[in-house]
């Protein structure tokens, strides 16, 4: 038996990986993988397989930098390692 998180990530990367690459989808993923209150507190923009975060404040910056290697681990089971490559934080 499968925990349901582990089902859920796997169906919602088949899904992902049926639509084209936007950056729509990628900060779709970010939110998804930062969770709500990450995803609010910050914003993204995606290129040439770099997520570039600013987040709103100094406390969340530290989060993001925390988090960062978790985060992308989470991207790239979402949406591919070719497609996230790494996060820069601003």
């Amino acid at each position: 038996m499968e925990p349901l998180s582990t089902t859920e990530s796997a169906v919602l990367r088949r899904v992902l990986e049926a639509q084209p690459t936007t950056p729509a989808k990628i900060a779709f993923a970010w939110r998804m993988s930062a969770g709500p209150a990450l995803g609010r507190a910050t914003t993204i923009e995606w290129r040439d397989g770099v997520v570039r975060v600013r987040a709103d404040g100094e406390a969340w910056k530290r989060e993001v930098r925390v988090a960062r290697g978790m985060l992308l681990r989470r991207m790239q089971d979402l949406l591919g390692p070719e497609v996230v490559a790494r996060i820069v934080i601003e």
